[in-house]
Parts: structure tokens; C-alpha cells; sequence
């Protein structure tokens, strides 16, 4: 429909065609480059059109005012346009306003100017508009949504501009498509206050803790500029943003938000809402920025939870901040189990003496083979064989006492693969507990023998690990143990320490010596 524009109109033509004769409509944009905005956010109870122009470039007035023409009717509610605080952006759409004024449709601007890393009194540009403008297209939208006037829509939305404050940080900067890749923050630098187009920003500074850092940006929007930005008192409400600039990993975008929600609630203000995700991008900028918005009435909470079509909206549910958040307290006791439960079977009888030889022979085997061990794994893995298979050795050896106190199998494989899995960790220490769990349960069955319970733990290493006989992994002294009748005969009676021997990495017979890596 707008083909012959350089610029890029998205509006829902189907639904607003017929919404713009009774309900106000809205329209945002500016240059491509920082999607999910503005294009993301158009839906019911958000904007009704966005018109982008080329790559950090506004949009022409051509297609602006198209957009206008296609959202807004004569004799119509209006339509409210909200503009970043960037030169172009405010030129261009200002032109179509007045355009589109004298053809007789109602349109009015609302200009948001919510970055905080630039004085209130900076010349003629004044501060730039950021990632808060998404709190205004929201607000905006549900009071649209909800049946206002063009002049409530404007004083919501004209408000709510007003009541936020950004702040943004990155380890880099952006790139243009077919431009070479910025130096400005080379090494271990941060930038504080940058632009979502890569602008200078505040200051440049060392790398600083996630926590320091955050605090930083938070001083900056509540505090240190007279009068501060978004001034707040300890009984405020606010809602928190916290914007992936383009190339921050999710988990980094919850640890700011995570000290952002600690450092205003130390001040005594509520934290009532948190949005954390890609809201406005710089391309692939790997930063973070922090909106705050103050909630001074509960009408302006009700339009950030009102629903909405807005792909790009990523909602938030209601924090309780009565409710005292602390960690769950974890039941602590014992490493290791003297007595089942009584109402599992104890499995095969034990001999306190012989589990006392075998454990200590099988651990200090270990022990004397960690360099060995290690240093096949450099070879075909990590090279934390060694070490890994001596931390569960040493755990076994530690707990040698309470171990030999089991009252049956059942009770003494579970009471290892709990120390093995505390300890050892990694591939090896999971295979290992899923092996000994099993053969416990193998263990307690009717007509169990140290045979049937070996083979149990064969069985469950085979079956979650996936490898089998041949493939050079520990399943090839359990092939091994399990084929030998010999060896067998001597399991079924527990008369042998080389059952936790083999399971050790040794299996030794009258006949030769074969030494396995468990990897």
C-alpha cells in the first residue's frame, strides 16, 4: 500500500481501520535497528501503527503522514503521535502533524525525553528518548483501549513521560551493517549513559561488579543530578525495567534486575512490577538499560496490567512486597543413613568388617591411580578424570564409619551414591549415582544375589548414559565382570573385594591385570 516509500509502515489495517472512527488512536517510530521497537509493540491496547525509516534514520514525512492518513478520520476521536526526543524524529513527524492538522484530523505529539545520563538543560536537543517510551506506549494504549479522549489519552500519556527515568550501560557499541566494528570500548572498558545509537554517554570507566554498576545507574535516575530525575521516598511504588540493549545474555539481564529490586527496596520503595527483556535495542550492543517508572496512582498500574495484542510486550505479574522473600531452608542431618525406614527391605546382609576392607582397599586404589588416570583423560577428554573420581574416593574413605554401620545393601549403595554425588560431580559422579541407586533397588528384590545387583548397575549406566560394550567407557569392565562366571560365582557369595575394585577402575584375576579409565 505504501510501496512507493522508502520507510517501513506496519499498522493492523483490519482491526484499526475500523477502530479509528470511535476509539483515539497510536502511532510511534523512528529508525529501524532497535526492534522489538516500534513495530513489536502494535497490537490492541498498544500502538495502532509504527512507521520506521532506515537504520537509526526517522522516517520521511511522506510515510509518516501516510500512517496518519490510514489511522485517524475526520470528525474522528484523533490520533495521539509519540516521539522519541531526537532531532529528525520531532522534525519529521512534526511536519506530518501539521499536515495532517490541516486536512482537518485530530492529532496531537507527545515527546518523550527520558534518558537520564544527559542534563535536564542540554541546549536545544535535550535528553533523548529511550527504552522508557515503551512504559508511555503502554499507559497510552489502554487508555485508548478504554474508551478516553484524544486529551485524556495526551494527559496520560504526557504524565507518564514525565514519571520516568533510563539509564543504559554497555561493554560495546553498536555496528552499522557494512561499517567496521567500533574500538571505542575496547579492552576492560564500560560506557555509562551511552545512546541507543551509540552516542557518547556519560563516562567511560572500568569494568565494575554487576552489583556496583547497577547501583550506579540507580543513583543516577533517583539521586544525583538537583532535583534528581525520578525523585522517589521510601514510600513510592515503582515499576522497573530492565532492557536488553541487543547482545546481553538473559541471565545478566536477571542479575541486574535482581540488584536493581534490592537496591530501591533498601531505600523503602515497592518494586510492584519488573520487566525484564528486549524492549528497545541498539543491533547487537552488549548493554543493559534500567527504566523507572514512579506509580503514583493505581490507574496507572491498571494500564501497564491491562491486556494487549502487543507481540512485543512482555507482561509482568503482580509482586507481593508484604511477603518477606527468604531462601527456603534446606532439612540438613547426616551424610549418611545408619537405619532405613523400616519399611524397605534391607536387602542383602552385610559383614561390617568385609565392607570396611573392601571400601578402603577400593578407595586407595583410586587415590594411587588419580595421575594415571588423569592423564589418559587429557588424551581423550578434559583431563579431570583423576581429580573427579578422587573427590568421591575421599568422601567414601571420610564416611568409612557411618558406612560400615548399614544394616544391608539396600541401605550401603544408597548411603555411596549420596556421597558420590555430593562430591564427585560432573558426567562421571551422575553415571556413578545412577549405577549405585539402581543396584540398591536390585539389591532388596527377591532372590538378589551381588550378581543380579552388579548387573543392575551395569544396566542403569547402559541405559541413561547411552554407550554400551565397546565404546571404551567404564561399561567394559562391567561387560566384563558380568560375562565371567568365575567372577560371578565369587559376587553372588560377597566373598571378593573386587566388586567395588572393578567399580574402581581395577579388575585383577589369577590371570592378568586390566586397568580401565572411567570417563
Amino acid at each position: 500500500m505504501f510501496g512507493k516509500y522508502a520507510d517501513v509502515i506496519l499498522v493492523t489495517l483490519l482491526w484499526y481501520y475500523c477502530t479509528r472512527y470511535y476509539q483515539v488512536t497510536l502511532i510511534s517510530g523512528g529508525g529501524s535497528g532497535h526492534e522489538p521497537a516500534h513495530a513489536g509493540f502494535v497490537g490492541k491496547g498498544m500502538l495502532s501503527g509504527a512507521v520506521l525509516g532506515g537504520m537509526f534514520a526517522s522516517p520521511s514525512v511522506a510515510a509518516i503522514l501516510a500512517c496518519i492518513r490510514t489511522c485517524t478520520t475526520k470528525n474522528g476521536p484523533g490520533c495521539l503521535l509519540i516521539v522519541k526526543n531526537y532531532t529528525g524524529d520531532r522534525l519529521n513527524f512534526g511536519v506530518a502533524l501539521e499536515q495532517a492538522r490541516s486536512e482537518g484530523l485530530a492529532v496531537r505529539m507527545v515527546v518523550v525525553a527520558d534518558d537520564c545520563a544527559l542534563p535536564r538543560d542540554k541546549g536545544i536537543t535535550g535528553r533523548r528518548g529511550v527504552a522508557g517510551t515503551v512504559f508511555v506506549h503502554k499507559v497510552a494504549g489502554a487508555a485508548a483501549e478504554a474508551g478516553l479522549s484524544l486529551e485524556e489519552v495526551y494527559c496520560e500519556a504526557t504524565a507518564t513521560a514525565a514519571a520516568v527515568g533510563t539509564l543504559g550501560v554497555a561493554l560495546s557499541t553498536c555496528t552499522l551493517p557494512g561499517q567496521p566494528v567500533s574500538d571505542r570500548l575496547s579492552g576492560n572498558k564500560i560506557e555509562i549513559g551511552l545512546g541507543i545509537h551509540g552516542e557518547p554517554g556519560m563516562k567511560q570507566s572500568e569494568c565494575l561488579p554487576a552489583d556496583a554498576m547497577v547501583d550506579a545507574m540507580i543513583s543516577a535516575i533517583t539521586k544525583d543530578q538537583a532535583p534528581p530525575y525520578v525523585p522517589l521516598t521510601s514510600s513510592d511504588s515503582v515499576c522497573l525495567l530492565v532492557n536488553n540493549l541487543g547482545g546481553t545474555p538473559t541471565m545478566e539481564l536477571y542479575i541486574c534486575a535482581r540488584r536493581a529490586i534490592e537496591s530501591l527496596e533498601a531505600e523503602g520503595v515497592r518494586v510492584v512490577r519488573v520487566f525484564v527483556g528486549p524492549f528497545m535495542t541498539s543491533l547487537e550492543m552488549y548493554g543493559v538499560s534500567i527504566s523507572i517508572l514512579k506509580v503514583d496512582s493505581e490507574l496507572r498500574l491498571a494500564r501497564l496490567d491491562a491486556p494487549t495484542s502487543a507481540p512485543a510486550w512482555l507482561s509482568a505479574q503482580p509482586r507481593r512486597t508484604d511477603v518477606a522473600r527468604v531462601p527456603l531452608a534446606v532439612p540438613t542431618g547426616s551424610a549418611v543413613a545408619a537405619t532405613s525406614n523400616g519399611a524397605e527391605p534391607a536387602g542383602l546382609p552385610l559383614d561390617p568388617d568385609m565392607v570396611r576392607s573392601i571400601l578402603a582397599s577400593a578407595t586407595s586404589a583410586i587415590v594411587a591411580a588419580e595421575p594415571s588416570l588423569t592423564a589418559w583423560d587429557r588424551i581423550a577428554g578434559d583431563g579431570d578424570c583423576g581429580i573427579t573420581m578422587t573427590r568421591g574416593a575421599n568422601a567414601v574413605n571420610t564416611a568409612l564409619p557411618d558406612l560400615v554401620k548399614a544394616t544391608g545393601s539396600r541401605l550401603l549403595l544408597n548411603n555411596i551414591a549420596g556421597l558420590v554425588s555430593n562430591s564427585m560431580g560432573g558426567t562421571s559422579g551422575v553415571l556413578f549415582e545412577i549405577g549405585l541407586r539402581a543396584a540398591a533397588t536390585a539389591s532388596a528384590t527377591e532372590h538378589a544375589t551381588w550378581g543380579t545387583t552388579f548387573r543392575a548397575f551395569a544396566d542403569a549406566i547402559k541405559f541413561y548414559g547411552g554407550a554400551d560394550r565397546g565404546y571404551r567407557t567404564m561399561l567394559d569392565v562391567c561387560a566384563l565382570a558380568c560375562r565371567r562366571p568365575l567372577l560371578a560365582k565369587q559376587l553372588a557369595y560377597h566373598h571378593d573385594n573386587r566388586l567395588l575394585c572393578m567399580c574402581c577402575s581395577r579388575l585383577e584375576d589369577s590371570s592378568n591385570l586390566v586397568t580401565f579409565a572411567c570417563s
